[in-house]
């Protein structure tokens, strides 16, 4: 299987305040080395061939670091001139990605425990369109939420709904996998989301939509509250892929540098 891999690190930042003033949100320190990095050696470890990355704000200082940064596999950045959301950036790599039978997508902005080989295998274990990482979670109007049928079909999804805070719900949590044919129905020149406006166009189309349910640590880290809430998890060690005697679940590829 030919397995692409892309990074959303187009976003400005907003809610994380002062702390965008100067830097891009995937250039803010965790853990000794930025967001970025870790998410760029995870990838590696999922498999994927090559990596990538929408850029928008200070797309200089992500190139500089993608420049000097050690990665697992070549890695593409792309200046995106008008910021067109989550899915609609998938177009701007629409003719790269084609060549592939699986894009893996995640955002800079997500920390997930589990190895993300095991959402490109749920994806591809039968006939699916795009498969959500999800997690469950309280306090869900910040995300996309989900309804999961046995299954683990997606009946709907709604872009932060208006939900009790005391209440669970299984909500995107920023990583997808996807066949890059769904690509070429994304409109272009205008914002487009995966739980707002890919996944409903997709079923009403007839294509097939899941979940993956993720087990076990899993953090939005988009405010300052958020990271250094997570900086405390890694500190307990709370984040497996940050534990000394950790093995990777799948196996690293060679590494190289675009």
């Amino acid at each position: 299987m030919r397995l692409a891999g892309m990074i959303l690190g187009a976003g400005l930042g907003s809610r994380m305040g002062h702390l965008t003033a100067d830097t891009p949100k995937p250039l803010l320190e965790f853990s000794g080395q930025p967001l970025l990095g870790h998410l760029l050696g995870r990838l590696g470890e999922a498999g994927v061939s090559e990596i990538h990355i929408n850029l928008h704000y200070q797309a200089d200082r992500m190139r500089d670091f993608l420049a000097t940064c050690p990665t697992p596999v070549p890695v593409y950045p792309r200046r995106e001139p008008r910021l067109t959301g989550p899915a609609g950036a998938l177009r701007l790599f629409a003719d790269e990605l084609r060549r592939f039978d699986t894009v893996l997508v995640a955002s800079a902005d997500v920390l997930v425990g589990e190895s993300l080989h095991r959402l490109v295998a749920t994806h591809t274990e039968r006939p699916t369109a795009l498969t959500f990482a999800c997690a469950q979670v309280r306090k869900a109007r910040r995300y996309g939420v989900l309804d999961i049928g046995p299954d683990d079909e997606v009946r709907a999804a709604v872009e932060k709904p208006d939900v009790p805070d005391d209440e669970t719900h299984w909500v995107s949590a920023g990583a997808y996998c996807l066949d890059p044919q769904v690509i070429e129905g994304i409109p272009p020149d205008r914002v487009y989301d995966y739980a707002k406006d890919l996944a409903p166009a997709l079923t009403e189309a007839g294509k097939r939509v899941r979940a993956h349910r993720l087990s076990g640590y899993w953090r939005d880290v988009g405010t300052p509250q958020d990271l250094a809430a997570a900086r405390q998890d890694a500190a307990r060690g709370l984040i497996p892929w940050l534990l000394p005697d950790r093995t990777p679940e799948h196996p690293p590829v060679e590494r190289g540098l675009a």
